[in-house]
């Protein structure tokens, strides 16, 4: 799968609606300590994150949402903002202040080989 077609259907999976992506804001990297629980060790965790901009439409009728997920809740910056303690990550508020700011990258800048689809064998 790519980051694109990932956003897509993960868009569809969390929100019963359909994404249809016009931009890439951005690609962001960051990194934190998940702590240690019972009979779990502390992961040292780094990511990789593409933020992309786009149009949805109308929720699905009958689509049920992804598990955990109970609801779908549309914010505006300042409310997005607003409820900073709910955030996953720093890195929301740095995706929204390069898409308030009209950071837009094609598409295509993010190359997906055909070899996502079929793997070559090396040897």
């Amino acid at each position: 799968e790519t980051p694109l077609q990932g956003v897509v259907r993960e868009t569809l999976e969390e929100t019963a609606r359909v994404l249809t992506p016009q931009a890439l804001v951005g690609v962001y990297m960051a990194r934190f300590t998940r702590p240690a629980a019972p009979g779990r060790a502390a992961e040292d965790i780094t990511y990789l994150r593409f933020a992309y901009c786009g149009t949805v439409g109308e929720a699905i009728a009958g689509r049920a949402l992804d598990t955990p997920i109970v609801r779908t809740l549309w914010l505006d910056p300042e409310e997005i903002e607003a409820r900073r303690d709910a955030w996953r990550s720093e890195l929301v508020g740095r995706c929204i202040a390069d898409h308030r700011a009209g950071r837009r990258f094609p598409l295509e800048l993010v190359h997906a080989d055909g070899s996502l689809v079929l793997p070559r064998v090396l040897g």
